[in-house]
């Protein structure tokens, strides 16, 4: 799993991967991204969340924050607002 997970383009593993194998070699390198996705797969079903890279975490904190049924545009604003966003009142 470990050879696989280093080939994917763009992922933080293969980030992971290749600081390691810069520093220590690729055999060192291959056994600590073995080790760092069994610890992931550990935390997945012990605490029972899904697997999401760390570049996707505010995207996904913010589509849980948003519920379809019942929100005011001031509660659709207040949302943009913690998200960074300037938002400015409609002008007629």
């Amino acid at each position: 799993m470990a050879h696989a997970a280093k080939r994917i383009k763009k992922s933080q593993l293969r980030a992971f991967y290749l600081r390691v194998k810069a520093r220590k070699g690729e055999k060192t390198a291959v056994v600590a991204l073995a080790r760092k996705i069994l610890t992931i797969i550990y935390h997945i079903l012990v605490n029972r969340e899904p697997y999401v890279e760390e570049g996707f975490k505010k995207r996904l904190r913010l589509r849980a924050a948003v519920h379809p049924s019942g929100l005011s545009l001031e509660d659709m604003a207040e949302v943009l607002r913690n998200a960074g966003y300037l938002v400015s009142p409609l002008s007629d």
